[in-house]
């Protein structure tokens, strides 16, 4: 399937993105110490981040040209699901036997085992018998917990859709809405500072919504800032300044991140925006690289240079990107038009029944 992407640059914005997700996990897969050069925190983090705001944007703008709810819910599971159960799959079937220290008969027998599959309906779980024991971290794959979160937001999206929050009439009643949700995280819970949302702690990663309704906000209000362009990102820089001197950088991070990546992905640079031209390669590097990053840390061990190990990583998981793109979520995505086409034409044919009806 050729895959239609659009001349913007958000392609290469979540390629990058994805990038800085498994070069953040190199170092923790090889137990080595991760420079943080935005000192607030980790490349990965930031990737992640990055992949909320462009989500959001990206999303309003699928409902904005289909506002129908069971379509657009049939939209977000094929792109998400059909990945992470091939995923899922490979990793419970295959790597799993031939990489855990428990014989065969016992690994199939374990409960642990077949507990996995509870990923299929997003309850992430990171160990399998055995498996990857030798290694730093035990974790199968520790990049997947973040796509509950990520579907938790298309839910909420949805019924801000159903509401009618999305429609352009009502676009500052969201504004308020967002405006109130980022003052609660990063001020009233304050995100930065408070123990709880630190790694493993019961609120990690809560900012992440924050930047899909940034992202989300940004689209529905696109004709307002596009119109007074370098007056939005001066009014966003002094905002973002103010906020480091507070001693809130992450604040400062939220205000400006967001529209800096939607900025930047909306223009068409040229060699940049072919970055989806043989495909979108984006969510198979996200949901392979930890996996595949982990064989390689037990085969060839965590003694040869970052770079080293980083380069067969690439090359390896990048070749599963592309199969999961051409054999598992391209032919998904196939399957997307053609209910489209299917329900649009029954929900035509119905009004010309009951206009049928009433003549």
């Amino acid at each position: 399937m050729q895959y239609r992407h659009e001349s913007n640059n958000f392609d290469f914005i979540r390629l990058l993105a994805a990038a800085m997700v498994l070069c953040s996990h190199q170092y923790a897969v090889m137990d080595q110490p991760e420079p943080m050069p935005f000192g607030l925190f980790k490349l990965g983090t930031l990737g992640v981040l990055i992949f909320f705001a462009t989500s959001g944007y990206l999303v309003v703008q699928s409902w904005e040209r289909d506002p129908h709810a069971w379509r657009f819910a049939v939209r977000r599971f094929l792109r998400i699901w059909p990945g992470l159960a091939v995923v899922t799959a490979i990793a419970t079937l295959c790597v799993g036997p031939i990489f855990s220290h428990d014989s065969f008969s016992s690994y199939f027998r374990s409960g642990t085992t077949w507990a996995y599959f509870s990923q299929l309906y997003l309850r992430i779980k990171l160990d399998l018998p055995g498996v990857f024991q030798a290694n730093p971290l035990h974790v199968v794959n520790g990049s997947l917990w973040t796509i509950p979160v990520e579907v938790e937001w298309y839910g909420v999206l949805l019924v801000a859709g159903i509401c009618g929050l999305l429609n352009p009439r009502l676009r500052y009643i969201l504004l308020v809405l967002v405006l109130l949700y980022a003052g609660y995280i990063y001020f009233v819970f304050d995100v930065q500072h408070n123990p709880l949302s630190q790694f493993l702690s019961p609120k990690f990663g809560c900012e992440y919504g924050s930047f899909f309704c940034y992202g989300a906000l940004l689209h529905c209000m696109r004709r307002e800032w596009r119109a007074n362009l370098p007056l939005m990102a001066g009014v966003l820089l002094i905002l973002a300044g103010l906020f480091v001197a507070m001693k809130h950088a992450y604040a400062a991070v939220y205000v400006w991140l967001p529209f800096l990546v939607v900025w930047f992905g909306e223009y068409s640079t040229p060699m940049v925006r072919n970055a989806g031209r043989f495909g979108d390669f984006s969510y198979g590097i996200y949901i392979y690289a930890f996996l595949v990053q982990q064989m390689v840390v037990s085969v060839m061990g965590i003694h040869h240079s970052y770079l080293t190990t980083l380069l067969v990583t690439v090359v390896c998981t990048l070749f599963c990107a592309v199969l999961s793109w051409h054999l598992v979520e391209g032919p998904a995505l196939r399957l997307k038009r053609y209910f489209d086409n299917r329900v649009a034409a029954a929900e035509r044919a119905g009004q010309s029944a009951k206009q049928r009806a009433t003549a």
